[in-house]
């Protein structure tokens, strides 16, 4: 677990963020009901961001950062198919915005506040405490 006031390797950085804002924001233009959710497990070593409609006619995606044997990678998922590698969240994020092709003036899209809700209300787990200690030590 990460010191206070640092991050862990698998947590989003603040331009890892901001990029995920920028996304956040374009898929919200292209489709208004789409939600976003982002968790941090520091049990897993995961952080992950996804985007997801009720009504099927949304995409339902997610982009993934993890840390397995001191070893960073990104995965992305879409519903149905399964999770690949990616080499940076821009990957997706770049290729995505410039498919919705939103206006130039970034400020009439850019949802900031609902992006601030997303992480806001984001889920935060694995902290260690008395109720995850095994009962079976190995």
């Amino acid at each position: 677990m990460p010191r206070s006031g640092t991050i862990a390797a698998y947590e989003f950085t603040t331009a890892e963020l901001a990029k995920l804002c920028r996304w956040y924001s374009a898929m919200k233009y292209a489709f208004p009901q789409i939600q976003g959710v982002m968790t941090v497990s520091h049990k897993e070593k995961v952080s992950a961001v996804g985007l997801f409609g009720r009504d099927g006619t949304t995409p339902n995606c997610l982009i993934s950062k993890h840390e397995a044997h001191a070893r960073v990678y990104l995965l992305w998922a879409t519903d149905p198919d399964p999770p690949r590698l990616i080499a940076s969240i821009s990957e997706i994020t770049d290729a995505q915005i410039m498919a919705i092709e939103p206006p130039t003036n970034e400020a009439s899209w850019l949802d900031a506040v609902g992006w601030t809700k997303v992480l806001a209300n984001r889920t935060i787990g694995g902290h260690l405490d008395a109720t995850e200690l095994s009962s079976n030590p190995a």
